[in-house]
């Protein structure tokens, strides 16, 4: 297995994992609510009331976002395409664009959960899920990064490019 192919199921793996943690809790109660509810739960029970259900504040990307969730879902879809081409593949190279586009949406949806990790929506507090979608994101740019300089790098070179590489360090061929 070849450094793209490694590359590309860096990219797959971690798109997988974020097509998991956008369903996971991202943001839950804050301090505050959480407080309030404790507290309303002492004064009726102060005054022999009916117990109060602990309502379920957190949410999932999915949930959370409206435009975002579609930014997340999408990298990650392009990250499993891309591990799904390592595995299929034996000793070729993936294409330079759908590389570039994997490794364009890893770092585009990095810095959205980016954005959340550290000012999260309204006062909610920071749930596990936020950090693996964090984590994961950063995965598939990675990959789709590596990918990106593995598939550039092993470009044939054009005859033009051959002899600007055997200019020496004044500028003169040494042929002539």
């Amino acid at each position: 297995m070849d450094a793209q192919q490694r590359a590309d199921l860096i990219a797959g793996i971690s798109g997988l994992v974020l097509l998991v943690a956008i369903f996971l809790p991202w943001f839950g109660p804050s301090a505050a609510a959480e407080q309030a509810v404790q507290e309303a739960q002492e004064i009726t029970a102060r005054f022999n009331g009916e117990t109060i259900e602990t309502p379920d504040l957190t949410e999932s990307a999915w949930h959370a976002f409206s435009f975002v969730k579609w930014v997340l879902l999408l990298t990650a879809l392009v990250g499993i395409r891309a591990g799904v081409a390592a595995l299929a593949r034996r000793g070729g190279r993936s294409a330079t664009g759908a590389t570039a586009v994997t490794a364009g949406l890893g770092i585009l949806s990095t810095l959205l959960i980016l954005y959340r990790v550290i000012n999260p929506i309204g006062e909610a507090g920071r749930e596990y899920g936020l950090f693996v979608g964090f984590l994961a994101a950063l995965g598939v740019a990675v990959g789709g990064w590596l990918a990106l300089e593995q598939s550039a790098g092993s470009r044939p070179q054009s005859a033009e490019s051959r002899r600007e590489a055997r200019r020496d360090s004044i500028g003169s061929r040494p042929d002539g």
